[in-house]
């Protein structure tokens, strides 16, 4: 995919239809007028709402702040986690996305490119690679230190929570490090499952302390320092068409990674089959309306 290929192959972030190119290729133009503009390295602003929710426009300005010491700190962090090892922990969980070289995958939340490393390692030769953040700093940083031989990669400034897609374009999609702040954190799981067709992963991942460790000292001293760890996995906001859901605990059981397949339809239940061996209609149907009498 070239990156006009790519550019032609950007939707509306709200409605979903389609943008106009512009002739010299540096504006994107919706039906009812927005521009999202390209920049000269390529990287295309598809951030909706133009005028980001405070919680998101809060994250978006401390990512920009400290983007060059973003990748130190980060480390600093998950050594203190039980000095988890960090190369291997990011493997694991790349791995969990299932590429094979040729593929087409999505990172929402790109950073400084260290997992998008490992994605494209397993998508070259020949794969695709669309790489996003809310923060132009972090990416730009990305941009300039990944390597895109062999393979094609694009970029752009995204809320992970209005994807700039069709439905079914990835094979597999990854975020990790940032959905616990999402302002509309639902309709970024939906939108992460949207874009990917049925059978491919996604895997999603961020800070949440295992339950079983919360009261131990030195992981309640963690809680009380740094409020993110406090939170729960998101487990209600998972949609609906999934399957082989998965859920592990990682950097000293102090992170979550989630993965899950995507499917075409929701799972439903046979209510009215009847219950087999019995001279009686019985189904769950009747049994359920029996407990409400």
């Amino acid at each position: 995919m070239t990156h006009q290929d790519f550019l032609q192959s950007l939707v509306c972030p709200i409605t979903g239809g389609p943008l106009k190119l512009s002739e010299d290729s540096k504006t994107l133009t919706s039906e009812d007028g927005t521009t999202y503009e390209v920049g000269d390295s390529g990287i295309v602003n598809m951030l909706y709402p133009k005028e980001l929710l405070p919680g998101d426009a809060r994250e978006q300005y401390l990512y920009d702040q400290a983007f060059l010491r973003y990748d130190r700190g980060v480390s600093w962090v998950f050594e203190t986690l039980n000095h988890s090892d960090e190369a291997a922990t990011r493997k694991f969980f790349i791995d969990l996305m299932e590429l094979e070289p040729g593929m087409k995958a999505l990172e929402v939340g790109a950073g400084t490119g260290k997992d998008s490393a490992l994605i494209l390692d397993k998508i070259r030769p020949g794969g695709t690679a669309v790489l996003s953040d809310l923060s132009p700093n972090m990416l730009k940083l990305a941009q300039e230190k990944l390597s895109t031989d062999d393979l094609n990669v694009h970029y752009f400034l995204g809320n992970g929570s209005y994807l700039p897609f069709e439905d079914n374009t990835f094979d597999a999609v990854f975020h990790f490090g940032g959905i616990n702040t999402f302002s509309e954190r639902k309709r970024a799981f939906d939108e992460l499952t949207r874009v990917v067709r049925p059978g491919g992963k996604v895997v999603v991942g961020d800070e949440s302390v295992a339950p079983w460790l919360r009261s131990q000292p030195s992981y309640a001293t963690l809680l009380k320092a740094n409020p993110l760890f406090r939170a729960e996995v998101p487990m209600e906001d998972v949609p609906t068409n999934i399957e082989n859901f998965k859920l592990h605990y990682i950097f000293g059981n102090a992170f979550y990674v989630m993965e899950y397949r995507v499917t075409d339809k929701a799972p439903e239940i046979d209510i009215d089959l009847p219950i087999p061996g019995k001279d009686f209609v019985d189904n769950w149907r009747l049994r359920a309306e029996k407990a409400e009498d």
